[in-house]
């Protein structure tokens, strides 16, 4: 029988605070970088064939978002909202649920978790994953660190995918939704982008861009 006391310890992704990945994986956060001014060019034309849709759903939120339990936020708005984007591909699909792991300090302990959303190439079996969502509940709802479960999710694709190249994530806090890059060590958050507002054109902007990202990735 195999000595337990060998074995890394485990901690699940849900445990994680960010300012503990920081110090576990060496991560230094920065606090403004030019990455995000190019999110202020970005925008949907007011002729988009998608606008009715999406003002439909940003009055359902404007309505709901502080009765929604979680699932509900999910089912009811970022679900249909992502959908519009239209995030398909031969070379790349959306994940859901799906398990990931990295080890850490020195290979002594590990931690594990499901990732709820992720932009990766591969057919049943994610690879090389690219952007993360991470949703959420409403923001005065919260017992734990949306940004620290999005952000270790991160860190352990970045080691898998051992590539050094740029990994793009998201979490939502009810109408609020949170940009996220990690390049090597350093990191970096937007300022949020509310649903609720005309910002939710400017968000659908920005989801459409990681879609042109990932088409060029995986091309």
């Amino acid at each position: 029988m195999a000595n337990s006391k060998n074995k890394p310890k485990n901690k699940e992704f849900k445990n994680w605070l960010y300012d503990d990945i920081e110090q576990s994986f060496g991560l230094t956060r920065l606090y403004e970088h030019e990455f995000w001014n190019e999110f202020d060019t970005l925008t949907t034309p007011p002729n988009h064939k998608h606008i009715a849709a999406i003002e439909e759903l940003r009055k359902d939120l404007l309505k709901d978002v502080d009765n929604w339990n979680e699932d509900e936020l999910k089912f009811m708005f970022i679900s249909p909202f992502i959908n519009l984007v239209k995030y398909t591909s031969n070379k790349y699909k959306i994940f859901t649920q799906r398990p990931m792991s990295v080890q850490y300090d020195k290979g002594t302990k590990t931690t594990s978790g499901k990732v709820e959303f992720m932009l990766a190439t591969g057919k049943q079996t994610p690879r090389k994953p690219f952007f993360f969502l991470h949703e959420y509940k409403q923001e005065n709802r919260r017992n734990n660190d949306p940004l620290g479960q999005l952000l270790i999710a991160m860190v352990a694709a970045q080691v898998q995918n051992a590539d050094n190249e740029t990994l793009y994530g998201c979490y939502v806090s009810g109408r609020n939704w949170f940009f996220v890059f990690l390049q090597g060590t350093e990191y970096a958050v937007s300022n949020a982008y509310n649903a609720t507002s005309k910002d939710i054109y400017q968000l659908f902007a920005i989801l459409l861009w990681f879609k042109q990202k990932a088409e060029e990735k995986f091309s």
